[in-house]
């Protein structure tokens, strides 16, 4: 056998190498394709959103009794634009339904006083609930009279955070007394030039 044909035999013997490799190589896939398990998707009607995300709704537990505040007087030391103080007793928190005071004066004065002694127990200060009101810190004092005139600190004054995660809303309660009116002073508001309330209620029960 001369050197060429012995060239040739091996050259075919290296190819006939090359394109069974070639062939197996391409079958693979389809073994691995034969292995994969199917699931079925279960039926799904809205889209999923995952529990960690999802955020508890706050319910407003009010004061027990009846909120009077709408029976008084309501009055305040001035009012910026058309927030006049009406608007904290209105029953309505949304929209621009709130008194804001005047702004850069300090202290901003919101009162409401009856025709006859009224027996209270808690107070709640509330602002808009929904979320671009931002967080915001009030800082006040309640004042209270007992003769309907001459106005004195019952509650000395705090800083308040307003966080509309938990309802925008300040809930005072204390032993029953008698009244003939009350008043919030506002002294500091982190998110505006003046006192804000959308809601002014004063329980009795």
């Amino acid at each position: 056998m001369n050197k060429k044909r012995i060239v040739i035999i091996i050259l075919a013997v290296i190819l006939v190498g090359v394109i069974g490799y070639g062939i197996s190589q391409k079958k693979k896939p389809s073994k691995l394709i034969a292995e994969i398990t199917k699931v079925e998707a279960p039926d799904q009607t809205q889209s999923g959103e995952n529990p960690a995300f999802i955020k508890e709704e706050y319910v407003s537990v009010l004061p027990e009794g009846t909120n009077i505040a709408p029976e008084g007087k309501i009055d305040a030391n001035g009012f910026n634009q058309t927030f006049t103080p009406r608007k904290a007793v209105d029953g309505m928190t949304g929209a621009a339904s709130y008194w804001e005071g005047s702004p850069d004066a300090y202290p901003n004065e919101l009162s409401v006083t009856f025709k006859e002694d009224k027996t209270i127990h808690a107070i709640r200060v509330a602002i808009n609930p929904d979320s671009v009101w931002g967080k915001r810190t009030q800082s006040f004092s309640v004042k209270v009279t007992y003769d309907g005139e001459v106005y004195e600190t019952f509650l000395d004054e705090k800083a308040y955070e307003f966080d509309p995660t938990t309802g925008n809303e300040v809930i005072l309660e204390f032993d029953d007394m008698q009244v003939r009116g009350v008043m919030l002073s506002v002294t500091s508001n982190t998110g505006a030039t003046g006192g804000q309330v959308a809601e002014f209620e004063i329980y009795s029960r």
